[in-house]
């Protein structure tokens, strides 16, 4: 007996702490151990003339952090406009036979469109009507044009090309100015406004603390690829060591959390680790009830390209946020938004070999996402848009690309206007009326456009847009009667 008590004094007072720790961050365990009380009230906003309201609504927000060079993503395949997209592009140009077509659709301009040849799965999504483009699109402040760029005339987004401030004008829509609260928090805000201490967050992220998700009041619930963090213990077993054991560990991991701490970085790590202790259990629970038969890319067994840790985890995360859709009924989430920072594509060099391995990662995670979506029936509720912190010059800088401008964006779902390129797509030709120098393309639409369309589908009124994205209104009248870009169906 004095054996077993010395060792439980000494997990308990001597190593609890960094095993509890250990467990916290790493998932451990394998039953549920603490009693959460998940209930809460989830009171949307009620508008009977607005069924987006009180609609479930997943919006799935993928950002390709560093640049996507999305001229060589989307490629204008008619002859003129192929001609300049190859003279620009140089020795980063896409071989036009190679491109994969996108059929049925010519814009206004008589341009035809195809896709990167690593981007099966998104070429069968636009050709089945289940995503499209947006074209040339990227932070504004007000509209802007060579003439008035060149005069110093018009309102440019602050750091514009500079990586940190322009991924985060992609996250807040707020150009003119450095901000943490993002658009998708801002969401929250609204329709999460009555949510209980103990209910998790509307907004969940893959890819932990982010500016998109984060509030005036909300912020995001951060989970991975295998789904929720926390502490599990047993809390039973015939050998009485072992029970003790786990008690002396969850009495440990209680009294961690429970305790106040006077530096203010402590109070903060313990905050945020209570605040994902109390959803854990219910997210893991629910959200492992749901199976997917759909077989997602694995690339463990590719030998023909050396694909990053990172790559590998992309298919995974899409997964867990199919899961958690269908789960969100039972996680009381009737609105849910998620988020994924698909990291390393700031490509200055190695342009084409690396542009060719992310662009097949994400076209296939988008297939096999949209595949498990349609097989767990939730494929009518969800959005999903991919955007990055800008396009890439079209000239080349001998093996890669610099920092740019305006570029293409991909939106997918039932409820779009599937098979279309929206927007301007832009001359590609150098030193023409839209290029600022090296092929830095001025963008035609704000993303405030793009964010405001997302509001109307997600719940949003129209007379509240001008407060949700203050700059709207130099690109959109909230009093007309058509969407701002108009890609939702």
């Amino acid at each position: 007996m004095s054996k077993k008590l010395t060792r439980r004094e000494f997990i308990k007072n001597s190593t609890a702490m960094a095993i509890s720790a250990s467990m916290f961050l790493h998932g451990c365990g394998e039953a549920g151990s603490l009693s959460i009380n998940t209930s809460s009230n989830n009171n949307l906003p009620s508008n009977p003339n607005n069924n987006n309201v009180n609609a479930n609504k997943s919006l799935v927000y993928v950002m390709l952090a560093g640049g996507n060079d999305s001229f060589n993503m989307l490629v204008p395949t008619n002859t003129n406009s192929y001609n300049e997209y190859q003279s620009s592009r140089s020795n980063l140009a896409i071989t036009k036979n190679t491109l994969l077509p996108l059929n049925d659709f010519t814009d206004s301009n008589g341009k035809t469109f195809a896709v990167h040849p690593s981007m099966a799965k998104v070429q069968n999504l636009f050709n089945s009507k289940k995503l499209s483009f947006i074209s040339n699109i990227a932070p504004l402040v007000k509209p802007t044009n060579k003439t008035s760029f060149n005069n110093n005339s018009v309102e440019l987004p602050l750091g514009l090309m500079s990586h940190s401030d322009q991924i985060k004008h992609w996250q807040t829509s707020r150009a003119n100015e450095r901000t943490n609260i993002g658009v998708l928090g801002k969401f929250a805000d609204k329709f999460q406004a009555n949510k209980a201490n103990n209910q998790i967050s509307m907004n969940i992220s893959l890819s932990g603390t982010n500016i998109s998700q984060n509030g005036n009041s909300s912020k995001e619930y951060s989970v991975t690829k295998d789904g929720s963090i926390g502490l599990l213990v047993k809390k039973s077993s015939n050998d009485p060591a072992i029970t003790q054991l786990n008690n002396a560990l969850l009495s440990s991991f209680n009294t961690v959390l429970n305790k106040s701490y006077s530096d203010s970085f402590e109070n903060t790590y313990m905050e945020t680790t209570r605040y994902a202790q109390t959803h854990h259990e219910k997210f893991k629970a629910e959200v492992n009830k749901v199976n997917i038969a759909h077989t997602y890319v694995n690339y463990d067994n590719r030998s023909d390209i050396k694909f990053t840790s990172t790559d590998k985890s992309i298919p995974e995360q899409f997964k867990m946020i199919a899961k958690s859709i269908k789960a969100s009924s039972d996680l009381n989430l009737p609105k849910q938004t998620f988020f994924i920072e698909y990291y390393g594509w700031d490509h200055h060099d190695e342009l084409l070999n690396n542009h060719k391995r992310m662009l097949e990662v994400l076209s296939n995670a988008l297939g096999d996402f949209q595949a498990s979506l349609e097989e767990l029936g939730v494929d009518d509720k969800t959005l999903t848009v991919v955007a990055s912190d800008f396009a890439r010059t079209l000239t080349s800088n001998g093996n890669g690309t610099d920092h740019g401008w305006g570029g293409n964006t991909i939106i997918m779902g039932k409820d779009i206007k599937g098979g279309e390129v929206f927007g301007q797509y832009p001359s590609l030709a150098l030193n023409s009326s839209v290029d600022i120098g090296g092929g830095v393309i001025i963008p035609s639409l704000s993303t405030d456009e793009m964010f405001a369309e997302l509001a109307l589908w997600f719940g949003y009124e129209k007379n509240e847009l001008d407060t949700l994205l203050p700059n709207l209104k130099n690109f959109y009248s909230s009093s007309s009667t058509n969407n701002p870009i108009g890609f939702l169906s």
